[in-house]
């Protein structure tokens, strides 16, 4: 009893955050195709289509609360399952993160001229963190109990290492490119210590919110504190990718700086930021 309650608690803090996470995401996709209309349509769908997914994900936590608040109030047995729609939040937060991840990898494909090792290394680790999600999610339908959470631990903690590997993995591998294209000329020492810098802010974002939710699941997985950083991860996975689009305006204007005049930085500016 005590531990269904937590875990309600847990749930509904996550919701009221993820509303206001949510404001952020509906701020930055509508700089975005303001400031960007003349975007290739497959980018510009791509966004619509996360922004949909993301909308999708925040009514179905809201749903699931409700049904645990309203429709099954004062039925304990009802309250001690996994409801069907955070089910399938479930789902989209995956599928989220795996096309914001698969984006970055064809990314770093282009920025590297076509390295083949290191593009496939990233798109197997965000294959294997949906593979894992999907798992997850098959576990909790077959198992649909709170208190039986702690037993899908394996494919939680493989999906989420995964995903900090993958995470960890396309930032390390940006910021290696940005300094590789260092070439002593005037100031582009400092453009390239902006996009280091806005790499990693960008990578801190869901490596802590993953970080937290593993921590918190395996340390204390019957009172639902992991819920929290659970349904926060596919707004910090859009937002951190609508971060990076959104701030290629800003880096332009630094490329098209004579004492930034360089070839290399142009493809940084116009493939990545």
């Amino acid at each position: 009893m005590n531990d269904t309650l937590s875990v309600l608690a847990s749930h509904f803090i996550g919701v009221i955050i993820s509303s206001m996470f949510y404001g952020f995401t509906l701020a930055q996709t509508w700089r975005y195709f303001r400031t960007f209309s003349k975007d290739r349509w497959s980018m510009k769908a791509l966004v619509a289509f996360l922004w949909a997914l993301d909308t999708a994900q925040l009514a179905l936590v809201a749903a699931s609360i409700y049904q645990y608040t309203i429709v099954w109030q004062g039925d304990i047995t009802m309250s001690s399952h996994v409801s069907k729609t955070f089910e399938a939040s479930m789902g989209i937060t995956s599928i989220i993160a795996f096309l914001v991840q698969l984006t970055y990898a064809h990314r770093i494909w282009r920025l590297s001229f076509g390295n083949i090792l290191v593009t496939s290394f990233i798109v197997l680790l965000a294959l294997a963190a949906l593979g894992s999600g999907g798992a997850m999610v098959v576990k909790t339908v077959r198992d649909p109990l709170w208190d039986s959470t702690h037993v899908s631990n394996l494919p939680a903690s493989s999906f989420y290492l995964s995903s900090m590997a993958c995470d960890f993995l396309i930032a390390a591998t940006q910021v290696y490119l940005f300094h590789k294209s260092r070439t002593g000329i005037g100031r582009l020492g400092g453009l390239i210590t902006r996009l280091t810098v806005l790499v990693v802010n960008v990578g801190l974002i869901t490596t802590i919110d993953v970080t937290l939710f593993l921590i918190l699941f395996l340390v204390c997985p019957h009172n639902g504190a992991f819920l929290v950083p659970y349904i926060l991860m596919s707004h910090c996975y859009l937002n951190s990718f609508l971060s990076v689009l959104n701030s290629r305006l800003e880096l332009r204007e630094l490329v098209d700086n004579d004492d930034y005049a360089c070839p290399s930085i142009y493809t940084i500016a116009s493939e990545l930021a």
